[in-house]
């Protein structure tokens, strides 16, 4: 069984549309192999509604109804172009940042909300107590998917490291090269949002693969997720809130929160997504953070997710949207309640009282 990965995700989105899978991978000349399939990142857009939910536990969420928009604007050709290559184009420009991706390239630079995003990275360095010097903050862009050689290198490197299924050097070089051609006759669809629909945080320290244990931390932001924010009207508050909710993550990496807690997959990340809820309206409504409205903050946590996680079983588990609501209320409660105002909690102090008020958010009592 392979261990739980240390790449967290922002977001389990969903797209409504029952995607055929494609197998795409190969051997790579770096990483070595892995013996069984796993998921370093989750893909937002991978992820199908697979159960009916309760509409006042689960109805689906903004970015459920994004997602839909999306694939209904592509013309028939691009969404049977999707379908076939659902694999290269939904995973290569995440997989391409966390295996190749450097701060201060070029080819993975911020741009839109470029400053809004540095200033609150360095405002989250100095709120919490833990060495964040060297986490590398950079972003995701579709521009990967016109490149044959950068797709082709990503695939390679994904199926060496196990999260996608074998394939050979050639059929590598031709699905790279069938995928570039395309995007590069479709305009500007390789800018769709949905290639980058994503953050996550990652950290390589534990990992038994020499290659993924060898990558620098990171904190990655895709085009796809600020768009998603400016669409819905929540440009200035949802950008910063996630990379609040993603650094949170690196705040439990450095203080080995993944190294305790339930044994049980879906509790276990119920559990840290909750707690990276917590910290992320902790620090954005906190007087020493970004001061912000709390019940933006909230509506920034709760539109980031599709159909509420319902997924109750599975190990990608984030919380309902209840749960979530008051993971968000009781970070948000607990910075009002400093005193003096402009006091922060040690990261650790914070962890400690978030795993005594756990059980009251999971059942509300």
């Amino acid at each position: 069984m392979i261990k739980p990965t240390r790449v967290i995700v922002a977001l389990v989105a969903a797209t409504f549309l029952p995607l055929a899978g494609l197998s795409t991978a190969a051997t790579a000349a770096t990483p070595t192999p892995a013996a069984t399939q796993r998921h370093l990142v989750e893909i937002p857009a991978q992820a199908a509604v697979a159960q009916a939910v309760a509409p006042s536990e689960c109805a689906t969420t903004l970015l459920g109804d994004y997602v839909d928009q999306l694939i209904g604007a592509m013309t028939l050709e691009q969404l049977l172009f999707l379908i076939e290559h659902q694999n290269t184009l939904l995973s290569v420009p995440t997989y391409d940042a966390l295996f190749f991706g450097t701060q201060g390239d070029p080819d993975y630079a911020l741009e839109s909300h470029a400053r809004q995003i540095t200033n609150t990275f360095r405002d989250l360095q100095r709120f919490w107590d833990i060495d964040s010097s060297d986490i590398q903050l950079m972003a995701m862009h579709g521009d990967v998917l016109l490149d044959a050689d950068r797709i082709a290198a990503t695939l390679t490197a994904m199926v060496a490291t196990g999260v996608t299924e074998p394939m050979t050097p050639a059929e590598i070089e031709a699905e790279a090269e069938e995928v570039a051609t395309f995007m590069q006759e479709q305009g500007d669809f390789y800018d769709n949002p949905l290639w980058t629909l994503n953050a996550f945080a990652f950290s390589g320290e534990g990992e038994s693969d020499p290659f993924i244990a060898a990558l620098p931390d990171k904190l990655v932001m895709g085009d796809g997720i600020i768009e998603f924010y400016d669409a819905i009207g929540l440009g200035d508050v949802g950008v910063r809130v996630i990379m609040a909710h993603e650094f949170a993550h690196h705040v439990q990496f450095e203080l080995g929160v993944f190294d305790t807690g339930p044994t049980d997959p879906a509790e276990a990340t119920r559990r840290t997504e909750l707690m990276a809820d917590a910290m992320a309206s902790y620090f954005a409504t906190h007087k020493k953070g970004l001061a912000l409205n709390s019940k933006r903050v909230a509506d920034a946590l709760l539109s980031f997710y599709t159909v509420g996680d319902c997924y109750f079983d599975d190990p990608g588990h984030h919380g309902t949207p209840l749960q979530r609501q008051r993971a968000a209320d009781w970070g948000a409660d607990l910075a009002a309640a400093a005193k003096p105002r402009s006091y922060v909690l040690p990261a650790e102090t914070f962890v400690g009282l978030f795993e005594a008020a756990l059980p009251g958010i999971i059942s509300g009592n």
